[in-house]
């Protein structure tokens, strides 16, 4: 009998310990959601232009911690922004740190998630779809280190054997004049196929000292004239009619929702890397990723180390919305 009782002791213990805790409130208040946004608007300093709201908010692993997920619009972009907030809502932070999981597998969870996020779509692309690495790269036009890149990335994929996967984003940076000009005319090639954009994309790049912001619509038509993989009057009204513009605000939508704020920022499975000095150094990037997707378990020092690269820092800009800065980390 006593056995019994001790037994039936046990078990109650351990329900209760596996349970979630019992929460404040299953779900925050219209006054708590408007002071938390009131915070936000203060402390990232938004214009009345911005029309933010709480869109999601969910419990986070059986604890009392919320994920809260933000969104803010104005007239020309959406952007998202992702937090947690302590059970007594004073503390906000971009990231928890949970010691009961393993770190190196909550990374590769990460960073698959993030691959998945980067690399679907009506994206820009080349290479094998199963590919066990992809290269996604937020790049602009106009930035000479991009430019440097597209370079390095054409030599270490000269050996097609390698099998690599290269995802292109637009990420055309206020501070240059004629870069969105560009982003849009790629865009206008991507509409059209994958070839023609790749087409574009390194004949931008090639002639990339010769354009201005005077000169840049008559060069994008001189470089669909020259390139046979593009129907030149369906690209003349593209541009005319800024119809790839969607094309290139989701992917500036993107990359502010992935903290991208320089080019080139890539990301190598997952793991970003910006700047990359020689093609010798980024087919050892592609070398530790495919061994990282081969034995998962390989030691720390094995595997890829966010941040490696010497192109010199990337030229940066934080994301503007109606003319005042957020940063959105």
């Amino acid at each position: 009998m006593l056995l019994g009782a001790t037994a039936l002791l046990l078990a109650a213990r351990i329900t209760l310990a596996v349970q979630s805790p019992r929460c404040a409130d299953p779900e925050l208040t219209a006054q708590q959601k408007q002071n938390l946004l009131d915070y936000l608007g203060k402390k990232y300093k938004l214009p009345a232009s911005i029309a933010l709201s709480l869109e999601k908010e969910a419990f986070v692993g059986g604890t009392c911690y919320r994920q809260l997920t933000f969104q803010g619009k104005s007239e020309i972009r959406t952007w998202e922004l992702t937090l947690f907030v302590s059970p007594d809502l004073r503390f906000l932070t971009g990231e928890l740190m949970d010691t009961q999981r393993d770190p190196e597998e909550e990374e590769r969870a990460k960073n698959r998630i993030v691959m998945n996020g980067l690399a679907q779509g009506a994206t820009a692309a080349r290479g094998p779809e199963n590919a066990a690495v992809t290269i996604v790269e937020f790049s602009d036009f106009q930035c000479p280190f991009c430019r440097k890149f597209a370079q390095i990335l054409d030599e270490a994929l000269a050996d097609e054997t390698l099998g690599v996967r290269v995802v292109f984003h637009h990420m055309p940076l206020g501070m240059h004049n004629w870069a969105r000009v560009a982003a849009e005319g790629a865009a206008c090639a991507q509409l059209q196929s994958p070839r023609a954009f790749w087409r574009m994309h390194d004949r931008i790049f090639r002639d990339q000292q010769g354009i201005t912001a005077d000169n840049v619509k008559e060069k994008l038509g001189e470089f669909a004239r020259d390139v046979k993989e593009i129907e030149v009057h369906a690209f003349e009204r593209c541009i005319l009619n800024s119809m790839s513009l969607g094309l290139v605000l989701r992917d500036l939508n993107l990359g502010e929702a992935n903290q991208v704020t320089g080019t080139p920022t890539l990301f190598i499975n997952g793991h970003r890397v910006q700047g990359v000095e020689n093609a010798a150094r980024l087919r050892e990037l592609i070398a530790e990723a495919r061994r990282e997707v081969e034995s998962p378990t390989a030691p720390a020092e094995k595997r890829i180390a966010p941040g490696t690269g010497s192109l010199g820092p990337p030229v940066s800009t934080q994301a503007t919305h109606d003319g005042e800065s957020v940063v959105t980390r």
